[in-house]
């Protein structure tokens, strides 16, 4: 109990001793094969309430459809030859087709549509954990931009993990790129265990470094990202465009009609097949990069996605035929389609992966998890978590996609 309680006093200390007993504790685990790691307790008493519907007491003024970046002249052509201009007239009856699709799917009665709904149970954790209504909504605005900012080409776990441990350096007055303990080493040194991509050019640093600089994930920049950040906290009107996303709508386009999808959205090795038989159509075959052009966005030109909105808008119309949020339809169509977007998944939320690695966290440490919640809330410590099983987000960066077959193993989550 002495030492429980030496241990703990150490890490309510915070700063670098704090961290770099954590990351010892990491890298130890990580040096173990993943079956052998310290798992979470499947029967264990949440401290994450699963009160989806009950949102945190935020008021968003902020119209997410209205902000991604388009061309300002709509008959003008559209990035990479105009290919997504058969997806801008169809708009409605793809909409309304991959609606169907939704439906038929049964995923409509089920809880996946709440994957954007862990704002509520990470707010009523933070106060649980005892932070002040200020503090608990700070938490969970800051996590959501740095989960956001790490998300691309990261499985959920994982992206949790970095996220907790970039707001425990800044609380630290650490670099997010200084490395405390001992490291993975190569070209884009981390702690073992919380691999980020913040070598020169890679797009976590990049993010990061927007938040730092501005507060914020550049929208008309990294539309999905910052489109994903706004999702987490809890604003879902807006549609975080993913792979899958782009996938379930031209999958849905040439099932209403053999042959209809742009072939300057199938992969150029894979053109020929399509045209001898379009009914052969998969996941693998098309170019699901979000296509860019120059515009002008708040008086500067910038590379912007303008077939962003191309797909958001279709998303847009399926929410107003579920009569359900933008987010949420989105949300949908990851489970729903699974199948065909390669990916399948059980139905998890980001929050019902915290629970599970503030277990795990507890455990390492030799700590409660109430005791643990009240460092990793204050800041004081990263998350740990068993890191080999990890839950695949649908948060690609924009043109990179992540094959998987389990998102949660995303759910978990993008983006």
């Amino acid at each position: 109990m002495a030492a429980a309680k030496s241990i703990l006093d150490l890490l309510m200390a915070g700063g670098r001793s704090a961290l770099k007993t954590v990351y010892d504790k990491k890298y130890d685990q990580m040096m173990l094969k993943p079956d052998k790691r310290v798992q979470p307790d499947p029967s264990r008493t949440p401290f994450i309430d699963a009160d989806y519907q009950t949102p945190a007491p935020v008021t968003f003024s902020e119209d997410l459809g209205a902000m991604y970046p388009r061309n300002p002249n709509p008959f003008a052509p559209l990035p990479k030859k105009d290919r997504s201009r058969s997806l801008v007239e169809n708009r409605p009856a793809i909409a309304k087709a991959l609606a169907d699709r939704i439906r038929q799917s049964g995923v409509l009665e089920g809880d996946a549509r709440y994957f954007y709904h862990s704002d509520g149970p990470l707010y009523r954790a933070a106060k649980r954990a005892g932070l002040s209504d200020a503090e608990a909504k700070s938490y969970l605005d800051d996590f959501s931009s740095r989960f956001a900012a790490t998300s691309p080409r990261t499985k959920v776990e994982p992206n949790i993990l970095n996220a907790t441990n970039v707001m425990a350096k800044e609380q630290a007055g650490i670099p997010f790129r200084e490395v405390v303990g001992r490291g993975s080493g190569g070209t884009a040194p981390n702690e073992k265990g919380y691999g980020m991509m913040v070598n020169e050019g890679g797009i976590h640093g990049i993010l990061l470094d927007d938040i730092a600089k501005y507060g914020t994930i550049d929208r008309a920049t990294n539309t999905k990202p910052a489109t994903f950040g706004a999702n987490m906290v809890g604003n879902r009107s807006g549609v975080t465009v993913d792979t899958h996303a782009i996938r379930g709508a031209l999958m849905t386009m040439n099932k209403m009609d053999a042959g209809s999808v742009p072939e300057g959205f199938i992969l150029p090795k894979f053109v020929e097949k399509y045209r001898k038989d379009p009914t052969t159509l998969t996941p693998n075959m098309i170019d699901d990069t979000v296509g860019k052009q120059v515009i002008e966005v708040d008086g500067r030109k910038v590379n912007a996605q303008t077939e962003y909105p191309v797909f958001a808008d279709i998303y847009h119309d399926v929410a107003e035929e579920l009569g359900v949020s933008p987010a949420e339809a989105q949300a949908l169509g990851w489970f729903g389609l699974g199948d065909e977007t390669n990916l399948g998944s059980a139905s998890k939320t980001v929050s019902d992966v915290f629970d599970e690695r503030l277990d795990v966290t507890a455990k390492n440490l030799g700590i409660t998890t109430p005791e643990a919640a009240r460092l990793v809330f204050n800041r004081k410590i990263p998350l740990m978590g068993a890191a080999g099983a990890g839950l695949l987000a649908a948060q690609q960066s924009d043109g990179q996609a992540v094959p998987s077959d389990d998102i949660l193993n995303y759910l978990a989550g993008g983006s």
